[in-house]
Order: C-alpha cells, then sequence, then structure tokens
C-alpha cells in the first residue's frame, strides 16, 4: 500500500463540490489534511437558476463531521469580482491558496442555431471564463509562495459532441489555457494540468430517455475514480505539469497532440494537395507535440533555405 498524500497546512479550492466529482475531490483532500473552500452555487446543470448555500455548506458538514476543515461559498463562478470574492473567502478563513481545482459548469443541449444567446454565455461563462479568472485571482498569491496547484476539468466532449457545440467549445478552450498556464507558471513552482473525466454525475440526466444504455454505463462509473486523479494532481508529489488525461472506471492515461510528417514541397499547389491526400493525412511518422514553439520548429527543418 503506498503512503497517503498529506495536505496539512495546504488549503484547497473546489469549485462545484456540491455534487459528484467535485463533492468527492472535496471530501478526498480534507480527508488527507488540507483545509478546503467547497464552492458551489447550488443551481440547475443549464447554468442559468442559482440555487442555495445548503449544497455546499452539506459537504463542509460531512468535512467537519470527520473532523476536517471547511467552508461553504456559494458565489457562481464566470466572472472577475466572482473569482475575487473566492478567493478572497478562502484567505480570509484560512490565510492561503495553494490548490484550484475547476471543477464547476454545466450545459444543455441544443442545434447550434437553436441555442439562446443567454444559454450560450452560460456555459462559456461557468465552463472557461469561470477557471480563467479564478486562476488569475489566485495566481499572485501562488507566484509569492512559489507554489501551486491548478486542476482544470476539460472533457472528451471537447472533441466533438453533436448538439452541445457551446459545452465543447469551452472545454476546448481550456487546453490553451491550461498549457499557456502551465507554461508560465513553471518558474514559480504552479503546475497546471488538466483532467478528461469520465463518471455519471448529473451531467449525464438527459441520457435517461435518449439513450438508456449508455447511461446505465455511464452510471458505473464512480466520480471517486476521477477524484483521486485530481487529488494526486493536486499534490505535492505530482511533478506534472502542461499534461492532460482521460481518467474513469480506474484508468488514467495521458492525452497527447501528435503531428504528422506531413506533405512537404515549397512551391506546392492545391491541385498537389488533392493529389497526395493520403500523404498530408499519414500518421506513421506522427511525434507527440507539447508546445506551439515545437510544432512551428518543425518548419524549417522540412523546408530548408
Amino acid at each position: 500500500m503506498s503512503q497517503q498524500l498529506d495536505f496539512t497546512g495546504r488549503v484547497a479550492i473546489v469549485t462545484g463540490a456540491g455534487r459528484g466529482i467535485g463533492r468527492d475531490t472535496a471530501l478526498g483532500f480534507a480527508r488527507r489534511g488540507a483545509k478546503v473552500l467547497v464552492n458551489d452555487y447550488g443551481g440547475s446543470r443549464d447554468t442559468l437558476r442559482a440555487g442555495s448555500i445548503d449544497v455546499a455548506q452539506s459537504v463542509v458538514d460531512e468535512i467537519r463531521a470527520a473532523g476536517g476543515e471547511a467552508v461553504a461559498d456559494a458565489t457562481s463562478v464566470g466572472a472577475g469580482a466572482s473569482a475575487a470574492t473566492i478567493v478572497d473567502h478562502a484567505l480570509a478563513e484560512f490565510g492561503r491558496v495553494d490548490i484550484v481545482v475547476n471543477n464547476a459548469g454545466g450545459g444543455t443541449d441544443g442545434r447550434v442555431p437553436d441555442l439562446s444567446d443567454d444559454e450560450v454565455e452560460g456555459q462559456i461563462g461557468s465552463l472557461l471564463l469561470g477557471p480563467f479568472m479564478l486562476m488569475r485571482r489566485a495566481w499572485p498569491h501562488m507566484v509569492a509562495q512559489r507554489y501551486g496547484r491548478i486542476v482544470n476539468v476539460m472533457s472528451a466532449a471537447l472533441l466533438g459532441v453533436e448538439l452541445h457545440a457551446a459545452y465543447c467549445a469551452a472545454k476546448a478552450g481550456l487546453i490553451g489555457l491550461t498549457n499557456s498556464a502551465a507554461a508560465e507558471g513553471a518558474a514559480h513552482g504552479i503546475a497546471v494540468n488538466g483532467v478528461w473525466p469520465v463518471a455519471g454525475t448529473r451531467l449525464n440526466d438527459e441520457l435517461k430517455h435518449k439513450d438508456r444504455d449508455m447511461y446505465d454505463r455511464m452510471m458505473q462509473f464512480r466520480p471517486s475514480q476521477v477524484a483521486e486523479s485530481m487529488i494526486f494532481l493536486g499534490s505535492e508529489a505530482s511533478e506534472v505539469n502542461g499534461e492532460m488525461f482521460s481518467v474513469g472506471g480506474g484508468r488514467v492515461a495521458r492525452i497527447g497532440f501528435y503531428s504528422g510528417g506531413g506533405y512537404v514541397d515549397r512551391d506546392l499547389t492545391a491541385e498537389e494537395l488533392a493529389a497526395n491526400v493520403d500523404v498530408l493525412r499519414d500518421m506513421d511518422d506522427a511525434v507527440l507535440v507539447t508546445s506551439a514553439k515545437q510544432e512551428v520548429n518543425r518548419f524549417p527543418v522540412a523546408m530548408p533555405g
């Protein structure tokens, strides 16, 4: 048995922590000694209707009953002022911020032209702007203490899912945010990573009537199996930075972007590409791409002179 990770003296902010993956993540941090700000606005999964602090408070009560330290916060994510409120709350209660888990967010389905402006803005706000703003507010404190761990909850949906354009777009935006912040944070002891979770949560509720077999399968994936990976990435034991992991059902696997060798001709034409489409799409000599600079640097090698 591996030695249990110790978060004594660390402070974690977990958004969307009243239910599902967020709840299990908050409980896991607290069980290992962290002080936790449990953030959840207690509202609907479509991000449009706020609820009450009771959802977050129930998790705090559970943590305290087990002897841990936690505080409830019902601030809705998605704006700079909200992020400041959340971070200031953690500082006021616990004096520091070491870990941020950007888990909050929701979604609703609909064709691209049918989603309302409020639905699109609500999803982009909670899923992309929320993590960005919270990261910005916590960042100076992490830089000052030369330590920080940030985990952004993404989704395999960023690869594209019919009827979820806003949700997919927001989750895809987290890739650029995570990679850029990881590059900036490395010199300050800040690590930023992403998780693509697979778990049975209320976001799967719409499947009940659309695809019952898929719903039943999804509900077999426990949120706690995802939470454990986020706790690891939020720990001192993790030196991983700027990476993404697909997590679910006890499996954790790195996700990467690969670039093929391509078709090369300094004077290429559209007609040449049409005739060599198999070559430009071939991935036999593909390499893992970990930064924009790495990909750009491949071009002078491929096209000298």
